[in-house]
């Protein structure tokens, strides 16, 4: 497998021009809106003006939350990440903890003192890359989680000297669907910013991402191996676009790594890897 020099990395507080359609059902006669390449939940500071009709944005929405509603929910709150609604954003969140051998507690605390885990879903590379056929379910599906204990954590559950206490990560259901389709738009997003809405064969992305299409397993991976350290503190997340050559096939792949510059000395968060698309005049 052969690749080439990046085209191009993600760009902080950017607007790129609008393509004049929705950049995933074409619809032209309509309102259009600014389409953020990563979320606004996440800090999102890059957009492609008037880029999705409202229809399509209300389904992309959905997979959204699965990243910033539901799997780095705490996570933002602790950064204190932008919201559309700060009026409704808690001021404490609950924490599991077992003390002793007593019974499991749920602990309302303050956002500083909560302890918090994050758990970034896995499934193996996409099948196109790893020569898997099409399938509409992951056959791989793990978590890398990460996790953050306050200094103060002691002073706050009024731990006695020696007394020891099990924190307990949150029961959280990941959609792999969701959260992979969402990945997913963010590579999108970055091809359709780096080469016009023309300027690529698109193959099957925007069905994909409007969940049309079943086999997401199929375009939509990541390494099952522990990530790399983080990367560079320069920016918040990190997408980029290479031309990689397997076999006679060249496919554009995206690499999305959120919250690039997080995670411990050792280990950052996944890269999450996505086909794309294709160069202008390649055929599968």
């Amino acid at each position: 497998m052969g690749q080439a020099t990046p085209t191009e990395r993600y760009l902080e507080r950017q607007k790129f021009p609008s393509p004049g359609e929705c950049i995933y059902c074409g619809a032209r006669d309509v309102e259009l809106t600014n389409e953020h390449i990563i979320p606004f939940s996440l800090g999102a500071n890059v957009e492609i003006v008037d880029a999705s009709c409202k229809a399509c944005a209300a389904i992309t929405s959905e997979d959204e939350k699965e990243l910033g509603r539901k799997v780095l929910f705490d996570y933002r709150l602790h950064l204190g990440i932008q919201t559309r609604r700060p009026k409704k954003r808690p001021k404490t969140l609950p924490a599991r903890v077992v003390i002793g051998s007593g019974p499991e507690q749920t602990f309302d605390l303050p956002i500083a003192d909560h302890p918090y885990f994050t758990a970034m879903p896995i499934w193996g590379l996409p099948g196109l890359l790893s020569g898997s056929e099409p399938r509409s379910t992951f056959e791989q599906e793990s978590a890398h989680l990460y996790y953050y204990i306050p200094p103060n954590i002691k002073q706050t559950l009024n731990l006695r000297d020696g007394q020891l206490a099990e924190i307990k990560p949150p029961d959280i259901r990941i959609d792999s669907h969701k959260f992979a389709r969402a990945i997913a738009k963010i590579a999108y997003c970055q091809a359709v910013a780096v080469f016009g809405l023309r300027g690529y064969r698109r193959l099957i992305m925007p069905d994909l991402i409007l969940g049309r299409y079943p086999f997401v397993p199929y375009f939509v991976g990541c390494e099952m191996k522990v990530p790399p350290p983080p990367g560079s503190a320069k920016g918040v997340h990190f997408v980029d676009l290479r031309i990689v050559t397997i076999g006679r096939m060249k496919l554009i792949i995206g690499s999305v790594r959120l919250f690039a510059h997080s995670g411990t000395a050792e280990h950052g968060m996944p890269i999450y890897r996505v086909v794309v698309g294709a160069p202008a005049g390649e055929r599968k």
